[in-house]
């Protein structure tokens, strides 16, 4: 794993260019490292730059966090902490902050002020900024998606609200599963596919949004079925209700409050369109700040 803190060779930087899909992305293998490394040479990208000032975060470093261990569903205990962190999994960093100050921190396979790809836990910020909005008045949770995504109006998505969309509570064919992952003509695989690899029509992940078909037997409301296309609408919602670029009104309300170091770096679908459910970018003390 401690390559990964050293440049890598121009050769296995130009292979890896080569080899780039969007199934190598997910496989985990050492490209895949590479890529969570450097989205921005895969993916178009937006650039929200650091505040004037960033806060010092204190340090309480308590050493005894490599010996934690849990109680894994088997009722067997895990190894400790130490262990995990050098295992096959590949662990790159980890941070954790107790009251406001850092209390453990390594970096096994890459450097403390480099960026890594927070995939899905950038849905946080996408239900943030959607929360931020109903509190104001400016968006009514209850309401249908479409009443502030109106290129959605005429759709499945009439009879789903936004709550609905927070919740993961759809009801319709978009779910990710293992099985819908790895079926290449399933719904998903397709929006994903559109999002991350582009084709012949940069909009294809919304053409995709208007066609997805609701689930018999089951009302919106009903049951979580993740997806990342979910939180896709949440992007388009923020961006219509405030008639700013994503990233911009994320800046305004969040990054710019936070005391971050560093830009932040949203990847985009190839309509240049901020993938907020999966591509934010930034260095690990940045993402603890937020």
């Amino acid at each position: 794993m401690a390559k990964w803190k050293k440049p890598q060779s121009l050769e296995f930087v130009e292979a890896a260019t080569k080899r780039y899909s969007f199934p190598n992305w997910q496989s985990g293998n050492e490209d895949s490292i590479f890529y969570n490394l450097n989205i921005p040479s895969f993916f178009k990208s937006r650039v929200v730059t650091a505040p004037d000032q960033f806060s010092v975060l204190e340090r309480n470093i308590q050493a005894d966090l490599l010996d934690l261990t849990f109680t894994a569903h088997d009722g067997k205990t895990t190894p400790p902490l130490r262990d995990y962190l050098v295992g096959p999994r590949q662990v790159q960093g980890m941070m954790m902050a107790h009251k406001g100050k850092v209390v453990f921190e390594i970096f096994p396979g890459m450097n403390p002020t480099d960026y890594h790809v927070w995939m899905s836990a950038s849905k946080t910020t996408a239900g943030l900024l959607v929360s931020m909005l109903a509190k104001e008045g400016r968006i009514d949770l209850d309401k249908p998606v479409p009443t502030y995504a109106p290129e959605l109006a005429g759709t499945a998505w009439d009879k789903i609200t936004v709550k609905n969309t927070m919740n993961m509570a759809v009801a319709l064919d978009n779910e990710e599963t293992m099985k819908s992952l790895m079926d290449p003509k399933s719904w998903i695989t397709s929006f994903f596919t559109s999002v991350f690899t582009g084709g012949d029509d940069p909009s294809a992940w919304r053409k995709l949004l208007k066609g997805a078909q609701p689930l018999k037997g089951e009302k919106p409301g009903d049951r979580f079925r993740y997806s990342t296309s979910n939180t896709q609408v949440l992007v388009l919602i923020t961006e219509q209700v405030t008639k700013m670029p994503w990233e911009q009104y994320w800046n305004e309300r969040v990054w710019s409050k936070i005391g971050a170091r560093n830009p932040f770096i949203v990847g985009l679908t190839p309509d240049g369109t901020p993938v907020g459910g999966g591509l934010n970018f930034t260095t690990p003390e940045d993402m603890l700040r937020y």
